[in-house]
């Protein structure tokens, strides 16, 4: 995690009214610092802006709101002036509001500009800032309790009962029992739920290792059952499965993503389950599949291998493809080979949460290459651009492919 990403979870909890008094305190240090006022800007500009120009904040007001918290106010008032002759916190707090002030100015004639000139949408440009992903989940526990992980410092543990939730240094969280061998009567479920343009790593209590992706729910257990360790998938996840045996018996380890079954006969895969398709891809060790169908054989997928599965078409193909491109997002990059333009708009939208329009009949057009997913959106569709053979124009939000 950079400094940006810790400044960034730092100010979610003071907007959030979690922040601890020594929290509060590192706020009044960091007000000077460039960086942090950077951070309150990539935090401001990360929400989603409302359709009509009534529903946008009013500067003024939010510069008021911001300079009367009692949080920053008591602080203000006791630090005015340093010794070196430099002010602090409340001047800092003004360039704070600044950063606010201006970015609202910028967001708002976007926005009339927008609306009120008589043009045809693809001929409009956007000011709107659109920012990468990043690490952000939601935790739902057990009796329904959710729990925003971006808002948990480092090195924070929960403590529930039975077992400890930890968040890392790293920003991974883990599962650890209290009792590991204590026997399993109810089987208690957590789920990490992540938004359009957030990823988040869980480790389980048995050792293994996910990694989800934009827009993808997982459902596990916080203590497998000695006989059968089963999650349930939504969107798309990386596996390193843990081996567990009891008694000498190795525990089979299960993902159900709807109308299909995987089996862990291995270890490291790759799972892709958006709309009707669901894209399998062993990376090490071996893996079996069964589906819903009854019509639908078994598969046993060996190092290399990657069945696709229709739900709708009631198909299953099988081929030996180069796992680099299934899992460039799990290492920071988009990596298509001979892609349709959809299916790397789709990929482009999940991570930057923006919404796709496609203006003209395209045909024919694919795009083979890489790029970082923490790329700038614009550099990121000229690129696109220049290897798929189609233009874009951007609008808030939006994104319009063409010809």
């Amino acid at each position: 995690m950079n400094q940006i990403e810790q400044y960034c979870q730092l100010i979610r909890k003071y907007l959030a009214d979690q922040a601890s008094k020594e929290e509060q305190e590192l706020l009044q240090e960091l007000m000077d610092d460039p960086v942090f006022l950077q951070a309150w800007e990539k935090v401001w500009r990360e929400n989603s802006y409302p359709a009509h120009p009534a529903a946008y904040p009013d500067p003024h007001r939010m510069l008021e709101n911001i300079l009367a918290d009692p949080r920053i106010a008591t602080a203000a008032s006791a630090h005015q002036k340093t010794t070196d002759g430099h002010f602090n916190f409340r001047r800092s707090w003004w360039q704070v509001a600044a950063v606010f002030l201006a970015f609202c100015g910028a967001v708002l004639w976007g926005y009339y500009n927008f609306y009120n000139v008589d043009t045809p949408p693809k001929e409009q440009l956007s000011n709107v800032s659109i920012v990468p992903g990043s690490d952000k989940a939601m935790i739902i526990l057990e009796d329904g309790k959710q729990i925003d992980l971006s808002l948990l410092s480092a090195d924070t543990v929960l403590d529930q009962g039975e077992y400890l939730i930890t968040k890392d240094n790293s920003g991974q969280i883990s599962y650890s029992l209290k009792d590991n061998l204590a026997p399993t009567n109810n089987i208690v479920y957590n789920t990490i739920v992540t938004p359009r343009g957030g990823e988040y790593t869980l480790r389980m209590a048995d050792g293994s290792l996910v990694q989800l992706n934009a827009g993808s729910k997982i459902k596990y257990p916080v203590k497998f059952d000695t006989k059968l360790r089963s999650v349930q998938l939504e969107g798309e996840a990386y596996f390193e499965v843990a081996k567990m045996d009891v008694k000498g018996k190795r525990v089979p380890f299960i993902v159900q993503s709807g109308a299909q079954t995987l089996e862990v006969l291995g270890t490291h895969f790759n799972i892709k389950s958006f709309d009707d398709h669901i894209v399998t891809t062993l990376v090490e060790g071996k893996v079996k599949l069964s589906f819903a169908d009854a019509a639908l054989k078994e598969q046993v997928l060996a190092p290399t291998d990657q069945v696709i599965f229709d739900k709708n078409r009631r198909s299953v193909k099988k081929e030996q493809v180069d796992p680099f491109y299934s899992l460039a997002w799990k290492n920071g990059n988009f990596a298509f080979d001979n892609a349709s333009i959809q299916t790397v708009m789709d990929e482009v939208a999940r991570w930057y949460d923006v919404e796709i329009s496609y203006e003209d009949q395209l045909k024919g057009q694919h795009f083979s290459g890489t790029i970082s997913r923490y790329e700038d959106i614009d550099k990121l569709l000229k690129t696109i651009s220049f290897a798929g053979g189609v233009h874009f124009e951007r609008k808030g939000r939006r994104i319009y492919v063409l010809n």
